[in-house]
């Protein structure tokens, strides 16, 4: 029982390492977004300051494009895991064009936003809520599964 108990016991330290390291790449995947949103929002500010046209802002789109090359379903999910509180469509919608994405080329960005949540929300990587009585979506908390802690209680008590 000796050296199970030590594997159980290095699986639990490694667990609750692992925890703690997803716990700082939400807040460092949250700082990115917000500094994603404050160098659009400059850049707009730039390109139409004294009737400048609008080269830095296509060479700033193009840079942040290229620096963060993600999918529509990747943006929400970075968008819905960065709020503190439930969003609603066009409240991803909104923070979607504060970074800086275009959702131009959907015809209907709403029911992209929607079709993707429904998406994530099956797969078990968003929850679904409600706010102010519309669907809302928040991100899904990632702990020790209860499962692993009772595993570990069950296998270190032998």
């Amino acid at each position: 029982m000796g050296k199970n108990k030590s594997f159980i016991d290095a699986y639990g330290a490694a667990a609750t390492e692992l925890e703690s390291l997803l716990k700082d790449q939400d807040r460092i995947e949250g700082r990115i977004l917000a500094l994603r949103k404050t160098m659009n929002a400059l850049a707009i500010l730039i390109s139409q300051h004294e009737g400048q046209d609008k080269d830095f802002m296509d060479f700033a789109a193009a840079w942040l494009r290229d620096t963060f090359d993600t999918s529509i379903t990747e943006s929400i999910l970075r968008v819905i895991n960065a709020a503190h509180l439930p969003l609603t469509a066009s409240e991803i919608r909104n923070e979607l064009k504060e970074l800086g994405g275009s959702l131009a080329e959907h015809s209907n960005p709403l029911a992209t936003i929607h079709a993707i949540v429904s998406r994530l929300t099956e797969s078990g990587r968003v929850t679904e809520t409600l706010k102010d009585g519309k669907k809302a979506w928040v991100r899904v908390e990632r702990t020790i599964p209860n499962a692993v802690v009772a595993m570990m209680k069950q296998f270190g008590e032998k």
